[in-house]
Formats: structure tokens, sequence, C-alpha cells
């Protein structure tokens, strides 16, 4: 027993850990009466946008992994906000279905 509480003492905050490394898509933004052209395209649009600055913006090229990544999100994030998408609730976005 108390090996199985170690282990999820050590495992859990591992886990939580790798989805912080997670980039943000399409899928984590809901596209509510849109024709999914204007969808792929926006959400394209928005990717590039995201990986132009952390490629070309020396702010952008700085920085470990894990803040490259939460930049991207953020660009990429308010990129979808400012085309009308809204942010999925957090428990669509990893529960099924």
């Amino acid at each position: 027993m108390r090996a199985l509480f170690l282990c999820l003492v050590v495992c859990l905050p591992l886990a939580v850990g790798c989805t912080s490394l997670v980039r943000q898509d399409g899928d984590f933004f809901e596209a509510a009466r849109v024709p999914p052209d204007r969808y792929e395209r926006d959400d394209t649009g928005c990717r590039l946008q995201a990986q132009n600055y952390l490629a070309y913006d020396p702010r952008g090229t700085e920085g470990t992994r894990y803040q490259r990544n939460r930049t991207y999100n953020a660009i990429y994030g308010r990129c979808m906000t400012a085309k009308g998408y809204r942010p999925r609730p957090y428990y669509k976005n990893w529960l099924p279905g």
C-alpha cells in the first residue's frame, strides 16, 4: 500500500508537468457556427503566427523549452480569441467524449 502511495505521489507531478509542454492547437478551442474551412484557415494562420514569433523575434528565441512553449500557447490563444473562438473548458480537453 505504501508503494502505491509513493508511486502516485511521484508520478502525478511528472504527468502534470508533461502536459505543460503540450502545444495548443484547434482542439483547444470551440468552433461553434463556423464553417470547417474557415476554422482550418484561422487555426493554420494562428499556428504560423506563433511559430514565426518563436523563430524570428529575438524575445521568442530565448528561454527554456518550457518558456518557449508557454509563449507559443499564449500567442496562439490570443490569436484564436481575437478571431472570435472561445477556449474549450479544461475538462473537455482531457476527458474523452
